[in-house]
């Protein structure tokens, strides 16, 4: 759990705007022999520095969507994440050959087991930088330093990662990003299903981001999304939903996914009446149909939510929330964001980090993070 003086909660903001500085220069915080570099998805570059900021305490931006950290922790459960990278080595285009020959004698391989150098692109492509003219300068290295290439088999993998004219490169830890082995839990193969059920990924991510550590109440549990991803990572939870057949069918999803949560019919509105304290974290996706938020009715609602929700959590406790909004992003549950901003506040919580996922052509969501303040 992140608290009010941990660094990054100071950072969520920034990188939540993008305004975060790329820069290569520092890194005395970390031990490169012992750090990792790590790779994110293009789909939300800011949220990906964000969730592994948050999962692993301190990172260092080299790019958009590479960065360095000094743990891996947690990482493997990352709904952003591609690639982890052991042993980095950092370079350029006109420094390769000093660069890599260096790290190579730092990090020596196994000579009897053979090697292939892989890469790949990401981010600015600048003209005559060609990966394959890199990958064959770092294997005539390997070459000349007694090591054995096989391109097709390898035994061992340098991975190679270019943005612009920087190079950045390791042993590669993970053989396909963690989000893949989630295809078998997605919300349109769980026995119960709707069409505004949350995606793995989405309720993975609310989690990282709120610090994976429970208890976990997810006040509008709809078809249990969130509490599948939190039960399955051991995490005590405890859902909550007005409808008795969303209720029904959580208890059955919980059940087809082999995890346990308590749900409970209840109104998110009064969650101190349910017998529910202690919570720690905050994972929600309220329903998002045309007529779930009206306008006139939302602040007023969504106010006693913020307010049940702050009664029943601890001091520092962390919510993650995906907020419906239009697809621009302007509105959001058909108020404007600084009327948003002042609800939590009211409410007892302060907003440390949020982002707009687009999600089509009528839709989108902001996904809020939030600290519960003391009383």
């Amino acid at each position: 759990m992140l608290h009010a003086n941990h660094p990054s909660i100071k950072r969520l903001s920034q990188y939540a705007l993008g305004m975060e500085p790329v820069n290569n220069g520092d890194l005395s915080a970390f031990h490169m022999e012992k750090g990792h570099l790590v790779l994110g998805s293009g789909w939300h570059p800011s949220l990906f520095r964000a969730e592994v900021d948050s999962l692993t305490g301190v990172i260092k931006i080299l790019t958009p969507r590479i960065v360095l950290t000094n743990s891996s922790s947690g990482l493997d459960d990352s709904a952003t994440v591609d690639q982890i990278l052991a042993q980095p080595g950092i370079g350029s285009v006109s420094t390769l050959s000093n660069s890599f020959s260096e790290w190579l004698s730092d990090n020596p391989l196994n000579k009897n087991d053979s090697i292939a150098v892989r890469w790949s692109r990401h981010g600015e492509r600048k003209p005559g930088v060609k990966g394959i003219e890199l990958a064959k300068e770092m294997g005539g290295i390997l070459t000349d330093a007694g090591y054995k290439i096989e391109l097709e088999n390898p035994e061992q993998v340098i991975e190679l990662l270019i943005d612009g004219e920087e190079l950045y490169w390791g042993y590669p830890l993970l053989k396909e990003p963690p989000r893949k082995g989630w295809k078998e839990r997605v919300a349109t193969q769980r026995p119960f299903f709707k069409p505004v059920s949350l995606d793995p990924r989405h309720a993975r991510l609310m989690l990282n981001l709120a610090g994976t550590k429970g208890p976990l109440l997810d006040p509008m549990c709809g078809t249990g999304g969130v509490l599948i991803e939190s039960a399955s990572s051991g995490i005590e939870s405890t859902g909550v939903d007005l409808d008795p057949e969303m209720v029904a069918g959580t208890l059955q999803n919980l059940e087809w996914s082999d995890t346990k949560a308590r749900v409970i019919c209840g109104d998110a509105t009064r969650l101190s009446e349910l017998d529910i304290t202690g919570i720690r974290m905050v994972c929600f996706d309220p329903p998002y149909g045309r007529n779930a938020w009206r306008s006139d009715s939302t602040p007023e609602l969504f106010s006693s939510v913020l307010d049940s929700l702050h009664s029943v959590c601890n001091y520092e406790a962390v919510m993650c929330c995906m907020l419906p909004s239009t697809p621009d992003g302007a509105l959001v549950m058909g108020m404007e964001w600084q009327d948003i901003e002042k609800l939590f506040s009211s409410a007892g919580w302060k907003i440390d980090g949020d982002w707009f996922i687009p999600v089509h052509a009528s839709l989108g969501r902001r996904l809020v993070r939030a600290e519960r303040l003391q009383s």
